[in-house]
């Protein structure tokens, strides 16, 4: 991670929508740093059985921020292919205990680059408008700066359940 902690300064785009790039870089950053190191075991390993598993949580922000893709760029649903992928990181739960596992953290991370890159590019061409454009979603209004905010601190509450976890777990 970088030592220079700026928002809203990226040039060629304005404030807002620098400054969301900007969290949600320094979100992942973060979740990174919690996460070098593990090995596939670490990753599988769950600290009780109500516990989701680093890898699943890994998964999970992948997920979750593909549906956001999906429900504010493209203003649909997921594709079949995509709940395919994707629904079972969204929901965890006993599911995701048992499927999301097995992978290494260069998966994992490959799945957290490819969303990211998509994200990071949609958000610099849609810019400040419709960043800030009010919208009524499930009858509550909200604008899709609240919507990848929301996104941004879903990583970092999971990225404190991530550290919680790695110092919990087996010794070597």
């Amino acid at each position: 991670m970088s030592s220079v902690y700026t928002l809203g300064v990226e040039p060629g785009l304005p404030a807002t929508v620098s400054g969301l790039i900007g969290m949600l870089r320094y979100a992942r950053g973060t979740t990174l740093q919690a996460v070098q190191g593990l090995t596939a075991a670490d990753l599988d390993h769950r600290h009780d059985a109500n516990s989701n598993s680093i890898g699943a949580l890994l998964a999970h922000l992948a997920a979750v921020e593909a549906w956001y893709q999906a429900a504010t760029f493209d203003e649909r649903d997921w594709s079949a292919e995509e709940a395919k992928r994707w629904a079972t990181a969204v929901d965890l739960g006993p599911e995701a205990a048992k499927a999301i596992r097995g992978r290494s953290l260069e998966a994992y991370l490959s799945d957290l680059a490819e969303v990211r890159g998509r994200t990071e590019r949609e958000l610099a061409a849609r810019g400040e408008a419709w960043l800030l454009e009010v919208r009524t979603d499930g009858g509550v209004l909200m604008t899709n700066y609240w919507k990848w905010f929301h996104v941004c601190e879903d990583e970092v509450n999971h990225r404190g359940q991530i550290r919680w976890l790695r110092k919990r777990l087996p010794p070597l």
